[in-house]
């Protein structure tokens, strides 16, 4: 909400305001380099209207990313996947690391885990893709690892899907019994991209596993106020119990 979406700023300024999670996407140029961005052409973030695929990390190393968002953050880049994990560990954030191939990929999947692994940090992250194709992947590379199908909405028995973890699910689509359902085998449920009271108080009240926001600080204390709530309705419910 206040930052250019994956710039190192908007991670910094993310885990100042008390987040649990950073969520990023990641691509791979021409030249095999793991990048953070969510477009497959640069034109919206900066001037360039050109694809991923087609251009070497040098070639974009110090494009400008914030200044599209707002002039005060002019300067900043694009960083690489390896950056920010590394950042990660001296800072104890945990990651959500989003893949995005375009099918121009050479051994995307192998190159993002070696990153990771590089740093010790397969227990501080999950791996989210809305391909299943590429969870497959990285779950032959890595069983262990914690992968997430990432999906606007959930058709038929997701549940089935053995190489996905859990499922991050835009949060209209959500109901409190498909949380129980996914629940019930064993599965976690992320709910995005929510802001508002109303919906972040809903997905509380549907014991979702995670939730993803543009406003930390908000959210942060929407949910504190939900669980004092929730200890005084308990606490009156005790004492009704008393007299």
């Amino acid at each position: 909400k206040y930052y250019p979406e994956n710039t190192m700023i908007s991670f910094k300024a993310a885990k100042n305001a008390g987040a649990d999670w950073i969520e990023l996407d990641v691509q791979s140029t021409k030249d095999n380099y793991i990048i953070v961005m969510h477009d497959s052409n640069f034109k919206r973030v900066s001037k360039l209207n050109k694809n991923v695929w087609d251009v070497n990390y040098s070639e974009i190393k110090n494009l400008d990313v914030g200044s599209f968002f707002d002039k005060k953050y002019k300067g900043e880049t694009i960083p690489l996947l390896e950056d920010v994990v590394k950042w990660a560990k001296e800072n104890d954030v945990k990651l959500n690391i989003e893949l995005k191939p375009t099918g121009h990929e050479v051994n995307f999947e192998k190159n993002v885990l070696e990153i990771i692994n590089k740093y010790g940090y397969e227990n501080n992250c999950v791996i989210t893709s809305g391909k299943y194709e590429s969870l497959k992947n990285i779950k032959k590379l890595n069983k262990k690892i914690k992968t997430i199908y990432v999906m606007s909405l959930a058709y038929g028995d997701i549940t089935k899907l053995k190489y996905a973890d859990g499922f991050s699910v835009e949060a209209s689509n959500i109901s409190k019994s498909f949380v129980k359902k996914i629940h019930k085998e064993n599965k976690e449920i992320y709910a995005w991209t929510i802001n508002s009271e109303a919906n972040i108080s809903k997905m509380l009240s549907y014991n979702v596993d995670n939730i993803i926001t543009d406003d930390i600080t908000n959210t942060k204390d929407i949910i504190e106020s939900n669980n004092t709530s929730n200890v005084i309705t308990e606490y009156i419910k005790m004492i009704q119990k008393i007299f």
